[in-house]
């Protein structure tokens, strides 16, 4: 089994205490939008925001070339932040077992046989930075 800090892309992410936003499926596709955690050794980190406590970028993890797709638990009631945007929760675990993705979080527990996802931190990336 592989942790997801190991995968290309995902090493300066912190996911635990990264939120999931939302789910966007198509044909042979997978998104999952999330609210980023960014570790210090992330070239886009920038110090907590006044009140925060963590560097958070939004951004995408894409299943590209998804052949399989299993998920349980998804018994989630959306929870709405201080800012009144709603999320799915955070992420237990992620890792793989060759080509076989495992994701569990307070979402449930998703199966994904894919290609490597990738991270993708969008075009906002000023999002958490001083004005």
């Amino acid at each position: 089994m592989t942790d997801y800090w190991k995968f290309d892309g995902f090493q300066h992410l912190y996911l635990e205490d990264s939120w999931v936003l939302r789910f966007a499926f198509a044909p042979g596709k997978l998104t999952i939008e999330v609210e980023f955690v960014l570790r210090e050794s992330h070239p886009a980190f920038s110090p907590p925001l006044a009140g925060e406590q963590y560097c958070y970028r939004r951004g995408s993890i894409h299943f590209d070339a998804m052949t399989a797709f299993a998920w349980s638990g998804r018994n989630v009631v959306p929870a709405v932040d201080a800012s009144g945007e709603m999320d799915l929760g955070s992420f237990d675990g992620f890792e793989a077992r060759d080509d076989r993705y495992i994701i569990t979080g307070e979402f449930g527990r998703l199966e994904i046989v894919s290609v490597p996802p990738r991270v993708d931190l969008g075009i906002d990336s000023s999002a958490n930075s001083p004005a």
